[in-house]
């Protein structure tokens, strides 16, 4: 392929929005993913059946292409793997060390404990050695969250209240960790956000703070991001504060970045998640309506070195992104009738189905299980709330059995 090959590590719907914006750049893309009828495939210059967490074929596949920029977008488990290839290449990129502690749940949050920062007591366990006992370090929490090491989506995640819920989920969280590994801790109360931005030269141009919605528990999944949050200006600086002190600690100093965190009942801010990458759940859509920043552009300029201005956003318009399930599985049902009115009012940018009405679907406990997604404007944060609901009162999403 010619020289000015972008490599997308993965192909899902995820990566689609990179893929088109890099080949409206100019840049020829291959891809890599080893689900073969993905569809960023059918975009694609050329296309690989290579596991992207297959970091020695990757970075050899890379050597041969030699491209100018390689991106992990939307998804935690190619980030080593392009910080490999940015590393054997000499390509922008997070240091591989910074990609191992950040798309680690069990790494993070021990970096988190050695650089004295909040983070939740944490215990891990193992498939071939647990004994079925809550790990000491969360012994009398009145809830835990388990969550399988090296899995994303919140495939795999529950809230859970004592040890005999811990026994019936943990199966299920060390089905979805490639190291049959899950990390328990101590559920944080408070309120949820996450935080869509980039760093540039080693300071935080942009930073998109949300409120997190999620499903109902014991399931963690995301349904839906508003902005702007509700957060104070002074707590939404120290959200911002705490994630510049992880990146700069890691030596992050040029990237789009996606966090999760909770700002605790106690005032703490825990960082959840930080990953070195753009979010998933379509967070650049949710971007781009709120504040005019292509976040895809932005993306596939830094992994190329083609731009270094800093990204400069307008403020916030209040905007919903909002991930579309239903509770328990059947075949799925809506009213057609007000999709059709819901294209056509002027505050619903977009809104999608991935199956047709009458089809098997399976309830939402995490991303794999959407139906379809919504994006949503307004002229108020409490307006864009009555929007919100009145989309799901008149899509009226749900199944017969």
């Amino acid at each position: 392929m010619s020289s000015d090959t972008v490599l997308v590590l993965g192909a899902s719907r995820y990566q689609l929005e990179v893929i088109q914006k890099a080949k409206e750049l100019g840049y020829r893309v291959a891809t890599t993913d080893n689900v073969p009828d993905n569809p960023g495939h059918a975009l694609a210059d050329a296309r690989f059946d290579v596991d992207t967490t297959d970091v020695a074929r990757v970075v050899a596949l890379a050597r041969d292409l030699a491209p100018v920029g390689v991106i992990a977008a939307c998804t935690d488990v190619a980030v080593v793997t392009a910080a490999r290839v940015s590393e054997a290449l000499g390509l922008p990129g997070p240091p591989p060390a910074a990609a191992e502690v950040l798309t680690s749940k069990v790494a993070f949050r021990r970096f988190l404990v050695e650089t004295s920062r909040p983070t939740p007591p944490f215990g891990s366990i193992d498939a071939r050695t647990w004994d079925g006992r809550e790990p000491a370090e969360v012994a009398g929490a009145a809830a835990c969250v388990v969550k399988p090491e090296g899995s994303s989506g919140s495939k795999g995640v529950f809230i859970v209240r004592g040890e005999t819920e811990l026994a019936a989920r943990a199966p299920a969280s060390f089905a979805f960790s490639p190291v049959r590994r899950a990390i328990v801790e101590a559920f944080v109360a408070g309120r949820q956000g996450t935080c869509e931005g980039v760093v540039q030269g080693g300071e935080i141009t942009l930073a998109v703070v949300t409120d997190r919605e999620t499903a109902a528990p014991p399931y963690v999944a995301t349904a839906g991001h508003r902005v702007p949050c509700r957060l104070s200006p002074g707590e939404r600086t120290r959200v911002v504060d705490a994630i510049a002190g992880v990146l700069d600690a890691l030596s992050v100093r040029t990237s789009p970045f996606d966090c999760d965190f909770v700002l605790g009942d106690d005032g703490e801010v825990y960082l959840l998640e930080l990953t070195p990458r753009l979010g998933g759940n379509s967070l650049t859509e949710l971007v781009r309506a709120s504040t005019g920043v292509d976040l895809a552009e932005v993306a596939v300029t830094l992994a190329c070195r083609a731009g270094s201005s800093p990204v400069v956003a307008a403020a916030e318009r209040p905007a919903a992104q909002l991930v579309l399930g239903v509770p328990t599985a059947g075949a799925l049902t809506f009213d057609e009738q007000e999709l059709a009115r819901l294209r056509g009012e002027p505050w619903v940018r977009a809104l999608t189905l991935d199956v047709p009405r009458g089809h098997p679907v399976e309830a939402f406990v995490n991303g794999r299980e959407r139906v379809g997604e919504a994006s949503i404007v307004a002229e108020g944060r409490d307006e864009l709330d009555l929007r919100v609901e009145e989309l799901r009162r008149r899509l009226a999403l749900g199944v017969t059995p």
